[in-house]
């Protein structure tokens, strides 16, 4: 009776060890089953400004316009519809005046006596940097997005928004920025000077500061730089309200400095009657027509009141006028050498 128990009992626990094991199979075939953890990870993704070729179109040109691009030789007669590309050149003669739509949605206006080159487009701080070099002559600049520099001999000025006018002293060399509205830079060597609204400032070579580059002092815009502005950049009469409510401009109403509706600007003497106009004559000869702006601009350098014109330098009542210097009344005149009757 013991042995067939013997052979017994291990097939007992053969089946049983199975059952066990059946048992532990199954276990993980539910842990399977279970939902895993999803783990989400967040990538910032840097998208680089899309640079965008550089180029300018011609519009409203008048007199005469010349135009070049890189690979000629030489400048050609422009009219509206003019395109140039990356280093073309653009140049006004003293009757010659043009507005340049640039392919970035910025427009510039080049005044008489102007010459500019396109440098390049290039991404700057996640946006589209426009370069541009002022070789001579004087440039309004409307941003429209992105920003603009303007290399000049004395410095670079810079617009991040929105108005900004540049002009280069022919004599001297210096730049002249004037910041409308928004954000303006100067830089040179010695540093970068920020101008804002209603605020210029002249950037003066080295040659004329001792040799070395000095950052200028910030003034107020003149009569002139606000007269320029309403005379020759219409895109920019919308701001006009704004500078009036911060009591920038010079004026208490500057409507009536705006051409009227035909583009026709208003004659000198509607602008200052209290000027008398015989004392033109000198610097405007009957059989020509004045303008206002008389190529550096109104009021200015050797404009109608200042430098050489009638009221300054070598006009009617000063230095060789007829009171003064070497006129009848004094020096060599008709009563007698240096002095009056009798001495």
């Amino acid at each position: 009776m013991k042995k067939p128990f013997f052979y017994l009992f291990p097939i007992l626990f053969f089946l049983l060890a199975a059952c066990q094991s059946s048992e532990e199979i199954s276990l993980p075939t539910e842990s399977l089953e279970a939902t895993p953890e999803i783990i989400e990870e967040t990538v910032e993704i840097y998208t680089p400004t899309p640079t965008i070729d550089l180029s300018a179109e011609l519009q409203e040109v008048e007199g005469n316009v010349e135009a070049k691009e890189e690979i000629d030789s030489n400048f050609s007669v422009a009219s509206n519809g003019t395109v140039l590309a990356e280093k073309g050149e653009i140049r006004t003669s003293e009757n010659g005046y043009t507005r340049v739509d640039l392919s970035t949605g910025t427009l510039i206006r080049m005044a008489p006596l102007s010459h500019f080159t396109l440098l390049s487009n290039e991404e700057k701080e996640e946006s589209l940097l426009t370069r541009v070099k002022l070789e001579l002559g004087q440039l309004w600049v409307v941003l429209n997005g992105g920003s603009v520099e303007i290399e000049t001999p004395s410095g670079v000025a810079a617009v991040r928004g929105s108005y900004m006018m540049v002009e280069i002293d022919p004599e001297t060399q210096g730049a002249i920025i004037s910041c409308l509205e928004g954000h303006c830079e100067l830089e040179n060597p010695a540093g970068i000077l920020r101008l804002s609204n209603g605020q210029r400032a002249t950037l003066l070579p080295p040659e004329l500061t001792d040799g070395k580059f000095v950052l200028p002092l910030i003034e107020r815009m003149s009569e002139r730089d606000f007269a320029e502005w309403l005379f020759f950049i219409p895109e920019a009469q919308d701001i006009f309200p704004l500078l009036e409510e911060e009591g920038l401009l010079p004026w208490g109403d500057w409507e009536e400095f705006v051409p009227d509706e035909d583009g026709l600007l208003l004659s000198f003497d509607e602008l200052f009657p209290e000027l008398d106009s015989s004392l033109l004559d000198e610097i405007c000869p009957p059989e020509e027509e004045c303008s206002p702006l008389d190529g550096d601009g109104l009021l200015d350098g050797d404009g109608l009141l200042g430098g050489d014109g009638p009221l300054s330098g070598d006009g009617p009542l000063d230095g060789g006028g007829p009171l003064d210097g070497d006129g009848p009344l004094d020096g060599d005149g008709p009563l007698g050498g240096d002095g009056r009757p009798g001495r």
